[in-house]
C-alpha cells in the first residue's frame, strides 16, 4: 500500500508500493553504484536480542527492459488488460481505491481493502473478490468513520479467518480478526497512543505478526510517518500480550509490513534507518534472531510477500532509473531480482502470490499523482 511508505515526489521521484515513504541508507551499507543491488556487510545489530546480521551476497544489476505504454487510444483508466500481460481484477468507482490483494489459502477468494475517498484516504472496507477476473467487491466490514485495512500476503488463517487493522471506535489502530459472515474479534488492546497495523498470520493461524507506529515524544505533528521508528511484534491470534520481535527504537530503524513465511521459520519485512529514505528487505527468524538482508540498492524495496514454497519473494521497487515502482521477484536468499511488470504509465505495488504459484496479484495506479486511486490486477508469475 503506497501511502504508508511513500513521500511526495521530489527531485529523485521515488515511487514505491504499499505504505508511503522514502528513506536514507543505513550507515552500515556500502554506497552502491546506480542500478546495483547490494547485500549487507556482516555486522551485529544492536538491540535487546543482539540480532546477528547474516551477509547474503547479491548479484549486480537487475534486468531492466524498456517500459511498455498502452496502445494509442486505450486509456489506462478503462483498460482490462495491459501489454505486459497483466489482467484487470477489480476497479472501484467514484474515486475509490482498491488496494492490498491477498489470496485465500485455497486460492478461491481474494481479500482486498477499498478506500472510499482515494488512495489511503478516508474510510475503508475489507472485502472479497473473484481471483480470476473482473468482479464485484463484497464488503465484509464497512463502517462509517473507520478504516479497516488488510495487508497483502498471509492475511488468511487456515480456517478462513482474515486479520486486519482497524481504528473502529475511534482512537488508534488495533489488530482484529474476522470470520467472513461473522463479527470482528479484537486481537490486541493497548493503552499507548500509537497504533498497531499491518498484521499477517503464522502458517498455523495461531499467531499474528504486526508493526507498531511509534514516533519519538515531541516529534512535530507535521513530521509525518517519515519520523517513525516502528517495531515488529507477535501476539496470540486468540488475544494476549504482544511480544517484541524487532526493536526499532533500540536499533534506530523503521520496520514495517511483516509477512510470515509458509514454513513458519522466518518473517519478511522492510527496514530503513530512522529518518532515512531507502528501504531494504530483510528476513528474521520467528524468535527474533538471525537478521538477514535480501534486497537493497538505489530506490526502494517494499511491499514484500513470500512465494507459496517460501523460496522466493515478490516486492515492488524503484531500483535504478524507474520513475514508478514496478513488481520484482528475488530469491529468499538474495540474488538478482527479476522484473515482472512493465508499464510506463504509473505505479505497481502491494504484490501477493497465488497459492498455486501461477499468478501475482497487485495494485496499480496511473500517472504521477501519488493520490491517484488504484485498481487490482494480476500477472503470470515467473516459473518457480
Amino acid at each position: 500500500m503506497r501511502a504508508r511508505i511513500l513521500l511526495p515526489l521530489v527531485a529523485a521521484a521515488l515511487v514505491t508500493g504499499c505504505a508511503a515513504k522514502s528513506s536514507t541508507r543505513p550507515n552500515s551499507d556500502a554506497s552502491p553504484t546506480a542500478g546495483s543491488w547490494v547485500s549487507a556487510p556482516s555486522s551485529p545489530a544492536s538491540g535487546p536480542d543482539d540480532i546477528k546480521v547474516v551477509d547474503v551476497d547479491t548479484e549486480p544489476s537487475a534486468p531492466a527492459s524498456a517500459p511498455i505504454a498502452l496502445p494509442s487510444g486505450d486509456s489506462a483508466d478503462t483498460a482490462s488488460s495491459r501489454p505486459d500481460g497483466a489482467q484487470l481484477l477489480y476497479r472501484a468507482e467514484g474515486g475509490a481505491s482498491a488496494q492490498n490483494p491477498a489470496y485465500s489459502r485455497d486460492g478461491k477468494q481474494l481479500l482486498a481493502t477499498v478506500f472510499h475517498q482515494g488512495y489511503n484516504k478516508g474510510d475503508a472496507a475489507v472485502g472479497l473478490l473473484s481471483p480470476s477476473g473482473p468482479s464485484a467487491f463484497k464488503a465484509l466490514l464497512d463502517e462509517k468513520g473507520s478504516a479497516a485495512v488488510n495487508l497483502p500476503g498471509t492475511s488468511w488463517s487456515p480456517t478462513g479467518d482474515i486479520v486486519f487493522a482497524d481504528d473502529r471506535g475511534g482512537g488508534h489502530d488495533e489488530i482484529w480478526r474476522l470470520t467472513p459472515g461473522g463479527k470482528p474479534r479484537r486481537v490486541t488492546d493497548h493503552e499507548q497512543d500509537f497504533g498497531y497495523s499491518e498484521p499477517t498470520f503464522s502458517p498455523d493461524g495461531k499467531t499474528v505478526v504486526f508493526q507498531d507506529e511509534w514516533t519519538s515524544p515531541g516529534t512535530p505533528r507535521n513530521a509525518g510517518d517519515d519520523a517513525e521508528q516502528d517495531s515488529i511484534w507477535t501476539a496470540a491470534a486468540a488475544g494476549g500480550a504482544p511480544v517484541l520481535l524487532v526493536d526499532g527504537r533500540a536499533t534506530h530503524t523503521d520496520n514495517r509490513q511483516p509477512d510470515w513465511s509458509p514454513t513458519g521459520d522466518r518473517i519478511l519485512f522492510q527496514r530503513r534507518s530512522a529518518g532515512g529514505q531507502d528501504w531494504a528487505l530483510y528476513t528474521v527468524r520467528a524468535d527474533g534472531t538471525e537478521l538477514r538482508k535480501i534486497a537493497a540498492g538505489p530506490g526502494e524495496q517494499t511491499d514484500a510477500t513470500w512465494s507459496p514454497d517460501g523460496r522466493r519473494v515478490v516486492f515492488s521497487s524503484t531500483t535504478g532509473t524507474l520513475d514508478h515502482a514496478q513488481i520484482f521477484v528475488v530469491s529468499a536468499d538474495g540474488g538478482t531480482p527479476i522484473r515482472v511488470t512493465h508499464t510506463a504509465n504509473g505505479y505497481d505495488g502491494a504484490p501477493t502470490w497465488s497459492p498455486d504459484g501461477k499468478w501475482i496479484a497487485f495494485e496499480s495506479s496511473t500517472g504521477r499523482d501519488e493520490e491517484a486511486p488504484a485498481a487490482l490486477w494480476r500477472i503470470t508469475a515467473p516459473a518457480m
